[in-house]
């Protein structure tokens, strides 16, 4: 067997997919004579084997030949996509987000002194609960063993409460 030849476990230069860039890597699979898997060093990252020179090739820039004087330029580089932003909420949505403060509105509002929310107290549908970080809340259902589902005003909450019975 020559020295060069290369094997399973053989130890060979790859660009990582995941690093994104050029480093050792083990061949783990071959198919005949080719390299069909490789496991990087870095980051343990197993994928198909991808040759070091595929890096340059997409590195380099496009050239692109002029079809009437044969001259060779560099091709112009498309510009960057766009970071996405924060979606706005659709029409739907706005009005499920209204009617859901509107509800939660009537519910607690009409209640002169909501109970004190504490995880060790028991809680029965319909209670008014005031929640020492996300403020006064509606108890809509009691979920076994200790669990309840609280409309607050931003959104629906599971907390968790006293043993329910």
């Amino acid at each position: 067997m020559s020295e060069n030849q290369i094997q399973a476990g053989s130890s060979v230069e790859s660009l990582c997919k995941k690093c994104k860039t050029v480093t050792d890597h083990h061949v783990v699979a071959m198919l005949g004579d080719k390299i069909a898997k490789v496991e990087c060093k870095v980051c343990r990252a197993r994928h198909s084997y991808a040759s070091p020179k595929a890096e340059t090739k997409a590195q380099a820039a496009p050239r692109v030949r002029s079809g009437a004087t044969g001259t060779v330029k560099d091709a112009p580089q498309a510009a960057a996509p766009k970071a996405a932003g924060p979606r706005k909420p659709t029409a739907a949505a706005s009005r499920q987000a209204q009617a859901q403060a509107e509800q939660w509105e009537k519910l607690v509002g009409s209640c002169p002194s909501p109970l004190t929310y504490g995880m060790d107290r028991t809680f029965r549908s319909g209670d008014v609960i005031d929640h020492p970080v996300f403020g006064a809340g509606y108890v809509q259902k009691l979920m076994k063993p200790n669990t309840i589902e609280v409309m607050f005003k931003d959104a629906v909450r599971n907390l968790r409460c006293g043993k329910l019975s």
